[in-house]
């Protein structure tokens, strides 16, 4: 941890800045950020412990990833939606129980 303090410094201020002036318009942006900003983070030995030594704007950067993982789970859900169909072969108890788990 020591050593990606001491030598990682220069980037870590570079990410910090990319998150600092980070601002979406549309939360399709969101997810590539995020993707780029955690696959950059994870060259660190331990992420969280490092970037404690640093002015890390951490309520910005979860707030993203949040974001973007929420929206990420709600396209999941409407490809879910929206590719069901129904069958009338099926009982009706577990096809009314497929769509009460969709809808919940």
């Amino acid at each position: 941890i020591k050593n990606d303090v001491e030598t990682q410094g220069d980037f870590i201020r570079y990410l910090i800045k990319e998150v600092e002036g980070a601002a979406f318009t549309d939360i399709e942006d969101v997810v590539p950020f995020v993707k780029w900003l955690d696959d950059e983070l994870s060259y660190l030995v331990d992420e969280r412990a490092v970037l404690k030594h640093f002015d890390w704007p951490e309520q910005k950067a979860d707030a993203m990833r949040e974001a973007a993982f929420g929206y990420c789970d709600l396209k999941k859900l409407e490809s879910e939606a929206s590719s069901f169909r129904d069958d009338p072969r099926q009982l009706c108890g577990p096809a009314l129980k497929k769509m009460q788990t969709l809808f919940e």
